[in-house]
């Protein structure tokens, strides 16, 4: 633990806070999309790339229900997911749903629709996927696969021995790419950016709560670990948040809670 985080915390909530009358009136409207940073990132050297395509969306469920019974249910069982499971949760998270011309809308809010978060994933157990670490392509909608290898040992050891992830079919790890917020919002990106990634957990919480699957947030993971596994410099592109998903008995929530 750093000795002075706690100065550091206070110096940042304060050097990102805002008083009426220190901004100019309209700056943020008089942003050009057209000379942005990149929306979309794409790997050119991967050993697979898989076609998503249209997600096969199966008959709607009740939202206030889902609502009313998601809980953090991670008690996986060795039962693989499918494919199309794994496309709907990443349909739910980050699918484009409008083109607006300078950008495009998705399933999920962002800050000014700069969409900084990218979604990397360590796949465990999804049929018709090798294991490995792979990367959402979102314009392109397809998966990248960037490491053919056991991934479940690596989240283990990165979330300092929560069993969950070992067990899981898939851990999400979401990254941001500070930039693409920064260059319109300069100091508050960093707030913004965990807001961002906050949206897009609590998708893939409803979306697999709906789906019967069993998903669990993990705030706790060794960052530094994580950057270097996914090649980013942890500054200018850092990991933000975990997410492990995977198969469950689908029994009384406090038996599919957590293994024992």
């Amino acid at each position: 633990m750093h000795p002075e985080w706690q100065r550091i915390a206070n110096e940042f909530i304060e050097a990102t806070s805002y008083r009426v009358g220190e901004l100019e009136k309209g700056w943020a409207s008089r942003y050009d999309f057209s000379k942005r940073p990149a929306t979309y990132l794409r790997f050119e050297e991967v050993f697979a790339r898989i076609e998503l395509g249209k997600p096969q969306f199966p008959a709607s469920v009740d939202l206030w229900e889902v609502l009313a019974n998601r809980r953090s249910k991670r008690n996986f069982l060795k039962q693989p997911m499918t494919l199309n499971e794994l496309n709907l949760l990443l349909w739910g998270t980050q699918g484009i749903t409008d083109d607006m011309g300078d950008y495009q809308l998705r399933t999920t809010p962002s800050a000014g629709a700069l969409y900084p978060i990218e979604t990397y994933l360590m796949i465990n157990n999804v049929e018709g996927l090798e294991k490995g670490l792979y990367h959402l392509d979102v314009q392109n909608w397809c998966l990248e696969g960037l490491k053919k290898e056991d991934t479940s040992e690596i989240a283990y050891l990165f979330t300092e021995e929560q069993e969950v992830t070992r067990r899981a079919a898939v851990n999400f790890v979401w990254t941001a790419m500070v930039d693409r917020t920064k260059d319109k919002y300069k100091e508050r990106a960093y707030r913004y950016i965990w807001w961002d990634s906050g949206h897009v957990s609590q998708n893939l919480h409803l979306v697999a709560n709906g789906l019967g699957l069993g998903v669990t947030t993990i705030g706790h993971w060794m960052d530094h670990d994580m950057n270097e596994y996914l090649g980013i410099d942890g500054t200018s592109h850092l990991s933000v948040l975990m997410a492990s998903v995977g198969k469950i008995a689908g029994g009384h929530w406090l038996t599919d809670r957590r293994p024992e």
